[in-house]
């Protein structure tokens, strides 16, 4: 019975905090789900990415916690400026929109880094060429300062 009562409790705590950064109606679930898979596909794409190429730095990975945590709390600020003027959602929408581009983009430049080039439609390995080559050129740069400092470039 304790166990339930605790759920319940972190359950009701977690979907009202929800609900006040977010908004409610299914609308609003279904796309910070979107939202939040994007963001979980796009850490796993770039994980794998910085593990194959030998850019992988623990000190980057926790930059992009903090990272993610401001991109999350952008459409909040958003629902809360459309609650504060009255809108319907319009700053929510378009913040998410623009993050979610944002998050889309740097998400298929890792899938391509990562190898798994051949599920990417033409298309859009067109739309990101730019995100690839500015995620490869830091991922050089990551690498030689990872080798200068681990002394495999003492100069």
């Amino acid at each position: 019975m304790k166990e339930w009562f605790l759920s319940g409790v972190i359950g009701a705590f977690l979907l009202s905090t929800f609900h006040f950064l977010y908004g409610e109606g299914p609308a609003r679930y279904l796309a910070m789900t979107l939202f939040g898979l994007l963001i979980t596909m796009d850490w796993i794409a770039g994980y794998r990415a910085s593990k194959i190429d030998g850019s992988y730095a623990s000190e980057y990975g926790i930059n992009g916690g903090f990272r993610t945590a401001f991109i999350l709390l952008m459409p909040a600020i958003g629902n809360l400026v459309d609650n504060v003027a009255g809108m319907p959602g319009t700053v929510f929408g378009f913040l998410l929109a623009a993050f979610g581009l944002h998050i889309w983009k740097s998400m298929t430049a890792n899938v391509i880094r990562a190898g798994w080039d051949k599920w990417v439609p033409g298309w859009a390995m067109n739309a990101v060429s730019d995100e690839v080559e500015h995620k490869l050129a830091r991922a050089i740069k990551r690498k030689q300062e990872k080798g200068k400092y681990l002394g495999g470039d003492q100069k």
